[in-house]
This record gives structure tokens, sequence and C-alpha cells, in this order.
């Protein structure tokens, strides 16, 4: 849309009045709007124009005319709204929610996704705002040379207009970037405003906030928590928490089976025997320990010779002594090992069927108790899981009279509908002190 700022009038003919270079795209519009309407297009002089059908042979007053092409004005200005609005808003949400169907990205990179397509418009706005100036500035003072000839002082002054027109332009239309940039960024910061919203009121139904009104969204509620609460439905959380429990429970299962099958006692029996080896082992390793002690002193005269030929032998019975401990421990715990996986052979089959036929027993009973517990408060419990009302009162405390998209575009239509003012009389671009200043008949 930036491409419309095209070149001015090039012949006197052409200024009979204040002419816009957007009239050639509202001549267009306006034939494809108001054909259904009983408008047609009529030639004159190898130009078209649009002829309203009278009863009435009578061309049509400056005032019918004036008001007949200031809602063509309006028209376009609404147009041209609607469209930089969708581009800058609901065509970039559009592109993200499609990429996120078709999987080309996952939900986190749902907002990087939507910044690129953000930089790629930025990018594009700034491109256009030097490719206008660059193709319209040279036009506009070739049609100042076209117009005025050899009229040097009006000729000049008509090229110093250009000059001061797409300088202005450019620089607003720059300035414009930046806004766009604020737009975005504060669309970003409603979005995630209005998801702190969503979640922290109704975070399991994302199917909600899709609907427009609070009636809407309470009956979604209802849609979604019937589905939640069919009996299929809750057997499958009933099952869930069992899988969940199951673990807990298996130990206290075990004892109990062991106790029962028998491998309890086995193992007291078998404990007992591995015992007795275990004290057997100590003592007689400790009996040998001191028999070689008492060598060791006798053999050597410790008592009777150094010092250090005592401690050699009280040295010796230590170590022997430890030699023991350890060897008789680790026999103790290899007889217990052997004593239960013995135990445990002897009984598996009694041990297993009764672990099987006591797990199945408890699933049963917490299943049923599970069902008659969430069947009848299910509803309810799912309603409150998304309090539509406060998550409204949410949304409506983020909601503001302004829209900034808006906004921007209506700004931007300005800049480009008083970018293109020229002079009726001389054809000369108007250059505007500020963008309140209009050009008045």
């Amino acid at each position: 849309w930036l491409k419309l700022k095209s070149a001015h009038p090039s012949s006197p003919n052409q200024r009979s009045g204040r002419r816009r270079p957007l009239d050639k795209m509202k001549t267009v519009l306006a034939a494809a709007c108001m054909s259904a309407a009983g408008a047609v297009v009529v030639q004159n002089q190898g130009s078209s124009f649009l002829a309203r059908q009278q009863s009435s042979a009578d061309p049509p007053s400056n005032k019918e005319i004036h008001e007949k092409w200031d809602k063509m004005d309006d028209f376009m200005e609404i147009m041209f709204t609607i469209a930089c609005k969708w581009k800058h808003g609901k065509d970039v949400d559009g592109a993200t929610s499609e990429a996120l169907k078709k999987g080309k990205v996952d939900g986190p990179g749902a907002m990087v996704f939507k910044k690129g397509i953000q930089k790629d418009n930025l990018q594009g706005l700034t491109s256009a705002c030097g490719m206008v100036v660059a193709s319209g500035e040279g036009k506009c003072r070739q049609g100042c040379a076209d117009r005025w000839g050899k009229a040097m002082g009006k000729r000049n002054a008509c090229d110093g207009k250009c000059v001061a027109s797409y300088d202005q332009f450019e620089s607003r239309c720059k300035a414009k970037v930046a806004n766009l940039e604020k737009v975005y960024e504060m669309k970003v910061t409603a979005e995630n405003s209005r998801n702190t919203c969503y979640n922290g009121h109704c975070k399991e139904f994302p199917q909600v906030w899709m609907k427009a009104t609070e009636a809407d969204m309470t009956t979604e509620v209802e849609t979604q928590c019937k589905k939640r609460c069919t009996p299929e439905q809750i057997t499958a959380r009933c099952e869930t928490k069992w899988t969940l429990q199951v673990d807990f429970l298996r130990d206290s299962v075990k004892s109990k089976c062991a106790a029962e099958s028998g491998v309890t006692d086995c193992f007291t029996t078998k404990t007992a025997d591995v015992s007795a080896a275990y004290d057997k082992c100590s003592s007689e390793g400790k009996t040998t320990c001191e028999t070689q002690a008492t060598e060791c002193s006798t053999k050597g005269n410790a008592d009777k010779s150094l010092k250090q030929a005592g401690e050699f032998c009280a040295e010796r019975k230590k170590m022997c002594l430890e030699q023991v401990d350890t060897n008789c421990l680790a026999d103790n715990k290899a007889g217990l090992g052997e004593a239960e996986g013995e135990c445990e052979a002897e009984a598996k089959t009694a041990f297993e069927k009764c672990e099987d036929d006591a797990l199945a027993a408890k699933e049963t009973e917490s299943l049923s108790l599970c069902n008659s517990d969430l069947t009848p408060k299910c509803l309810e419990d799912c309603g409150k899981k998304c309090d539509v009302a406060t998550m409204q009162t949410c949304l409506t405390n983020l909601k503001s009279k302004s829209d900034p998209a808006e906004e921007f575009c209506t700004d931007f239509w300005k800049l480009l509908h008083e970018s293109s003012e020229i002079d009726p009389i001389t054809g000369d671009p108007i250059v505007l002190l500020s963008s309140k200043k209009r050009l008045t008949q």
C-alpha cells in the first residue's frame, strides 16, 4: 500500500481540482463495489469514471461530486485500516496457529515464530519507505520540469517542494516503523497478560479460551466436564491412581505372603543353623588364635627377652582375631543369602499366587472406592477447575478502549493521505508544516 504514493499530474488540464495519487485506486474499488448497486463505467476521452444512473440527464453538481468522493475517501480509509490491522494482527496469529497445527513449531517455539514474522514486517516497512522516496521523488521533480518548463522561478520552487515533501515523508515513515515495533511489543505484553488469566483460572480447558462470551465459556466447561465424567473416563482415572499407589503396597503384601507361604518359618529355621555355624566359626577361630599366641610367646621367650618380642606376638594375635571375624562374617552373610534363596524357591509358587491374589483384591477394592467417591462429585469438582467468572473479570480488566494497532494504521493512512496532497491550482506538492494541516477549498 505504500506504492500508492505515485506521481503528480503532469499537465494543466489535470489540475481542475485537488487530486490525490490514490484516485486511480479509488476508481477501481468504486467500480467493483458499486456495480451491484447499478453503477456503470463510462468511457470519456480515454479515461474511465463512474457515472451514477439518474433519471435526469443533468450532470451532478460540485457538491454532489465532493460528497461522493469524500465518501469513497472514507471507504478507502476504512478498507486500508482493516487490511493493515489484519496484516499486523490476525495474519500473524493465523500463520503461527497454522505452523503449530502442521508441527513446524512447538508451544515454546510459537512465540519465536511469531516474532520472526513481525521482524519481517518491520523490515518490509522500512524497505518500502525507502522505495517510495526513491521512485516518487524523481517523478515529482520531473513533473515540475514538465509543467513549468522555462519558468525557472516556479520550477525551482516546485522542485524544492518535492524534495521537502519526500524528506518529510521519509522521516515520518521511518518513525512509523518504530511505532509499529512498539505496537508489536504491546501485543506481546497483552498476550502474556491474557495467558496469565487463562492459566491462572482455567488451565485445564484451553478450549474455553476460544469462546467469546461468558455464557459460551460456561457451556464449554460443562461440555468438557461431561466428557471427563463418563464412567469410562472415571474408571481410567481410578486405574491411573491405582498404578501410582501399587508400588507402595507391594512391600507390605510381600511380607504378609512370605509369612503365609511358610517362607518366614523356613528362613527362621535356616537362620538358626547359620547363626550356630557363625558362633562355631568364631569360637574355634579365637581358640586357634590363643593357641598360636601362646606358642609364639613360649618359643620366643617373650617374657624374658626384649620388649619387642612380646609386642610382635600380641600384634600377631590381634591380626589373627580380625581375620577370624572377617571370614566368619562373610560365611554368615553367604549362609543367610543361601537360606533365603532356598526358602523362597521352596515356597515360590505359593508366594507368587498369594501376592497376585492380594494385589488383585486390593485393586478391586481401590477401584470400587475410587469410583464411588469420584462419580457423585465429578461434575462439581471438574467445574471448579475453570473459574469462568474470575477469568472473565481478569480479562475484562485487561481490556482497553484504544487499540494500538488500529491507531497505528489510522495514523499511517493519514501519513499517506497528507503526503499525497497537491495544490489544485499549480499541481505542486503541498509541504505540510504539521500532521494536522489540511488544504481547504
